[in-house]
């Protein structure tokens, strides 16, 4: 069933896309394709969470969690990567 806060939410990632993209420019962020990888999976749960209303729920619903789960590890990653704590992964 299609709900309308899914519909906005959807809307508003869609939307706020482009900034998004545009301010990640910043050469003094070193991991920003991490970070755009993470908000890339936010925008496919939301795309999967609109989906499970139509068809494949079981599946759907499964994407949906995954991609979720993809953004949190890979912007905690991001994070991790530029701290002075774990400076051997990270950019000096």
């Amino acid at each position: 069933m299609l709900q309308a806060s899914e519909v906005v939410d959807l809307v508003i990632a869609v939307v706020l896309l482009p900034i998004i993209i545009t301010s990640s420019r910043n050469p003094t962020l070193s991991r920003r394709g991490l970070l755009l990888f993470s908000y890339s999976c936010i925008v496919a749960g939301y795309v999967f969470t609109i989906a499970e209303g139509f068809f494949w729920f079981d599946v759907m619903n499964v994407l949906e969690h995954a991609s979720y789960s993809a953004a949190g590890v890979t912007a905690v990653f991001a994070l991790l990567v530029d701290s002075p704590r774990f400076s051997k992964w990270g950019s000096r």
